[in-house]
């Protein structure tokens, strides 16, 4: 286009600038509005992982709690059986006083001190079964006592790898622009996740199937002990008998004297 006045000239030159100008602001604005709707995005997406994993963390610390309070629940009834233990000691020592008493009391009888000789073979045999169990009863609670241990190890592991996770989801909030190669590593550590859930499920299988073979010792022990109350009602009962006779006899002796 043609002017052949030099006015004209600069007025058209200003009025493209100006355009031109305005076409690049409307850029910039239309660049930053979508920037602004991409970090919305973004920022909400990082949100409600956070709700997610505050919920985790949660779930993580009620499960804490209810295994403390069964840890306490074992504490006090391994007290409470220490207690019948040492109870069952003493009557033990005590009984054996007795049988003293009652060994040379009778070492004047032969007949009567066959008998308390078998009878004292058959206690025995009893007290080596008991002293077996006992042995027994302490092996599976160490093995319960490593078992708690290995359990504490794979908690602490989970709540480091927690800690790992949750710096790993800020690694990724601020590194959003290396998008294909942090996806992949994701994906990698999602994939560790998941086999991890698996043998964490195995473990709470095993304890589950431990505590039901436990439950089933303590139901043998209980049976024992009242088979044990019956052998020691009979030993009573012989007692007695045992005594009768040695008034009798004793009464004969004198009358015979």
């Amino acid at each position: 286009m043609r002017f052949h006045c030099w006015l004209m000239r600069f007025m058209h030159c200003l009025m493209m600038m100006y355009y031109w100008f305005m076409r690049f602001m409307h850029c910039l604005m239309m660049m930053y509005y979508w920037f602004m709707r991409f970090m919305h995005c973004l920022m909400r997406m990082y949100y409600w992982l956070m709700r997610f994993m505050h919920w985790l963390m949660m779930m993580y610390y009620w499960l804490m709690r209810i295994m403390h309070c069964l840890m306490m629940m074992y504490y006090w009834f391994m007290r409470f059986m220490h207690w019948l233990m040492m109870m069952y000691y003493w009557l033990m020592r005590f009984m054996h006083c007795l049988m003293m008493m009652y060994y040379w009391f009778m070492r004047f009888m032969h007949c009567p001190l066959m008998m308390f000789y078998w009878f004292m073979r058959f206690m025995h045999c009893l007290m080596m079964m008991y002293y077996w169990l006992m042995r027994f009863m302490h092996c599976l609670l160490m093995m319960y006592y490593w078992l708690m241990r290995f359990m504490h190890w794979l908690m602490m592991m989970y709540y480091w790898l927690m800690r790992f996770m949750h710096w790993l989801m800020m690694m990724y909030y601020w590194l959003m622009r290396f998008h294909y190669w942090i996806m992949r590593f994701m994906h990698w550590l999602m994939r560790m996740y998941y086999w991890f859930m698996r043998f964490m499920h195995c473990l709470m299988m095993m304890y589950y199937w431990f505590m039901r073979f436990m439950h089933c010792l303590m139901r043998m022990y209980y049976w024992l002990m009242r088979f044990m109350h019956r052998l020691m009602m009979m030993y009573y009962w012989f007692m007695r008998f045992m005594h009768w006779l040695m008034m009798m006899y004793y009464w004969f002796m004198r009358f015979m004297h």
